[in-house]
């Protein structure tokens, strides 16, 4: 059989190393970085299965009180209503009328609650209406509307105010009687970092602060609620003051149309693993975006590839050796001749911000000038972009930034309009700007597309704060033009409420999780917004990283790197892409060629590695335990631990077992076999961290390796 072939060809150490397990044969069928499996398994494409306990709405249509239970308990209290300065609170916004109905929409069927208020000088007009949905079928799921008859001065009505959100629905008092202080955590800033709080502590931030996961860390079980926008996420924003936290439009926005409704949502579900992904599977069920298994959607998506961005051997650096060219047409060339001669077999290319000319001189952490053409320097590319590309002959991933004042785009494409701010633009009708755009990259291998400084976009063009749609707008139109000319898009330097925006958006496959190689503390550390972008259905990419331990001398990061095995194996473990940007003679091939086959596609989990449900129960929401796993096809369940403690035990309920399963611990730095027990001390490999396979054993057999 297989199984006798291949214990036949153990080399002797590794025999006698399975000898000691036990009565366990374990067969080594593969030595690669992640063992189990490229074979497309149901679990990551599968909707999650979270056993939420239901959530009860209690209302009161007199006042407008109300309180959210869950698991029979008391976890949320509401609080003020608000438009502008006008609140509930001091009667200056009069609740004049409730009514209830049935409806429907993508979710389900639901029961209808409204609440009509009017200022307290005109209650003959409603001003806002608030509505609270429960659904039938779903009773982990409360949904929140806010609705606007007439047209709203915000602007007016908010002066003063000094919130970030100009309407408030729903809000949560922090503190009240019969309820405890929970603790939560947040995704705020550029690449949606997650940041621990309690109720009494949370603080949002600008498109941030959202999703607000609360949890029951005391229950082992880990019962937990998420809150986001459902709809519009570039229109809202989280707010809070002492005594409350609560969402709205955001308080930028000038004016709010007549009929404009947004939507916010509370997710329940236990365990904050399987309750992120209820949230996902509820936000992409209203949005309508599939979930689909983006993992090998092609050779960017599946494959190892090059990368040139910040941190990088070649981002704006060809090095010092002069005998390989003068620019990068001539040096890029020579390089990928190296990979093909070393036997590296990267199936894609990224080209980042060097290519292409800008309106200001560039530092070196990549900031500076807006685009003016995205087009190729002639200082970088003399021949051209198709020129090169038939050269390097792969995919390509190009990196773009925000769009400069005075680019081509605005001076020839006169038919588009653009809202002009000091430093950047954008396009009144994105849709069309982006239908256009993407015919220009005829013959240049352009298959992802990638939207860098998306946070300065946001906040350096002013209509895109004012304007309360334009957002949201903006961001679908670069969706739509990319998937219409069959291109993806990448989100890079993202704030939170566009990576929400994202949920209804299939050409957005996968967006930075991570600062910039070289540039931010934990740069490696990307478990805690795997858990957000996953949820989602976006790939969480690490960026990219130098193999070598070696000093990169020439290039614009010279390092070293003092820990590229960890490099390596976060970005694989990350499900999305596998990116060395190594100079030239300086790859490691044996620790590149260890994330993938020979033929370069990368031997990935399920799903992404994020933090285990164990740190939540510690109430660490940061910590860096991270876990994932394969389904290998007629053998069950494969876990992958990361500990960056390098002197902390496995623990069994960090990968979800327990001593009584049928389990071995595989440390994949010394070779060791364990039975799994409660506690489990492995020895770390020379970085200082841990990296195990815990398998399962079948009728006393356990693999290690590809399944078939």
């Amino acid at each position: 059989s297989v199984f006798e072939v291949a214990l036949s060809v153990l080399p002797v150490a590794l025999r006698a190393m399975a000898g000691r397990v036990g009565a366990v044969l374990v067969f080594l069928l593969a030595t690669w970085l992640l063992e189990p499996s490229v074979a497309a398994p149901s679990a990551a494409v599968s909707a999650a299965v979270s056993a939420s306990r239901d959530l009860q709405l209690e209302l009161d249509t007199n006042s407008g009180d109300f309180h959210i239970f869950f698991g029979g308990q008391a976890w949320l209290v509401g609080s003020e209503y608000r438009v502008g300065t006008l609140s509930s609170l001091d009667g200056s916004l009069v609740l004049t009328k409730s009514e209830a109905t049935l409806g429907s929409d993508a979710l389900g069927s639901y029961l209808a609650t409204t609440l009509h208020w009017s200022a307290r000088g005109a209650l003959g007009t409603v001003l806002m209406g608030t509505t609270f949905r429960e659904y039938s079928d779903d009773p982990g799921l409360i949904v929140f509307e806010q609705s606007f008859p007439s047209e709203v001065d915000l602007k007016s009505l908010n002066a003063g105010s000094g919130l970030a959100a100009g309407t408030l629905f729903p809000s949560f008092l922090r503190n009240s009687p019969g309820t405890f202080d929970l603790p939560c955590f947040s995704y705020h800033g550029v690449f949606a970092a997650l940041k621990a709080c309690t109720l009494n502590s949370y603080a949002g931030s600008e498109q941030g602060g959202t999703p607000l996961v609360v949890y029951n860390a005391s229950d082992t079980s880990l019962p937990m609620l998420v809150l986001s926008q459902l709809n519009n996420p570039m229109a809202q924003q989280m707010a809070d003051a002492s005594s409350f936290i609560g969402a709205g439009v955001k308080s930028t926005v000038e004016s709010i149309p007549a009929g404009w409704s947004q939507l916010f949502v509370i997710s329940a579900g236990t365990g904050i693993n399987d309750g992120m992904m209820a949230w996902g599977d509820r936000m992409l069920r209203y949005s309508g975006k599939p979930r689909v298994d983006n993992r090998y959607k092609d050779d960017v998506h599946g494959a190892i590839g090059f990368w040139t961005d910040n941190g990088g051997y070649y981002h704006y650096s060809i090095g010092n050796n002069k005998s390989l060219g003068s620019n990068y047409e001539e040096v890029l060339v020579k390089v990928k001749e190296y990979h093909d001669s070393i036997g590296v077999p990267f199936k894609h290319w990224q080209f980042d911000s060097w290519f292409y000319p800008k309106d200001g001189p560039v530092s070196h952490g990549g900031g500076g000038g807006a685009v003016t053409n995205w087009t190729a320097l002639t200082s970088v590319f003399p021949h051209g972009m198709a020129y090169i590309q038939s050269k390097l002959k792969v995919p390509m991933v190009m990196h773009n930034r925000q769009w400069a004042t005075r680019s081509d785009y605005i001076k020839q494409w006169t038919d588009i309009e653009w809202y002009v701010s000091e430093k950047a633009a954008v396009p009144k009708d994105p849709v069309k700007f982006f239908e256009r755009f993407f015919t220009q990259q005829d013959g240049w291998g352009l298959a992802m597309y990638e939207q860098d400084w998306m946070v300065s976009e946001y906040q350096e063009v002013q209509a895109l704060q004012t304007n309360i749609s334009l957002g949201d707008l903006w961001l679908f139109g670069m969706a739509a033009g990319a998937d219409g000319s069959g291109r993806t898009v990448q989100y890079c330097m993202p704030l939170p409420g566009q990576i929400l925006a994202a949920a209804a958006l299939p050409a957005v496959t996968n967006a930075r999780a991570s600062d910039d190689y070289f540039h931010g503390k934990d740069q490696w550390a990307i478990g805690g917004t795997a858990l957000f972008h996953w949820a989602l259905n976006i790939l969480p990419f690490k960026d990219g990283f130098y193999s070598s331990a070696y000093r990169q001398v020439g290039g614009q990061t010279e390092g070293p790197e003092p820990n590229p095995d960890r490099e390596a194996l976060m970005a694989t473990l990350s499900c999305a892409m596998v990116g060395p940007m190594d100079g030239i003679y300086l790859l490691n091939i044996s620790r590149i060629m260890a994330t993938c086959r020979k033929d370069g596609m990368i031997l990935k989990p399920d799903r992404p590695a994020t933090p285990t449900d164990a740190c939540f129960r510690a109430k660490d929401p940061g910590c860096q335990v991270y876990h994932t796993f394969s389904d290998v096809r007629g053998w069950g369940r494969v876990h992958y631990y990361f500990n960056n403690d390098g002197s902390a035990p496995l623990k069994a309920e960090e990968v979800y077992q327990s001593p009584a399963d049928d389990y071995v611990v595989h440390n994949w730095y010394t070779g060791e076999l364990s039975r799994l027990l409660a506690s489990n001390p492995l020895t770390p490999g020379y970085e200082g961290h841990t990296y195990a396979v815990v398998v399962p054993v079948r009728e006393g057999w356990a693999l290690l390796g590809e399944a078939g």
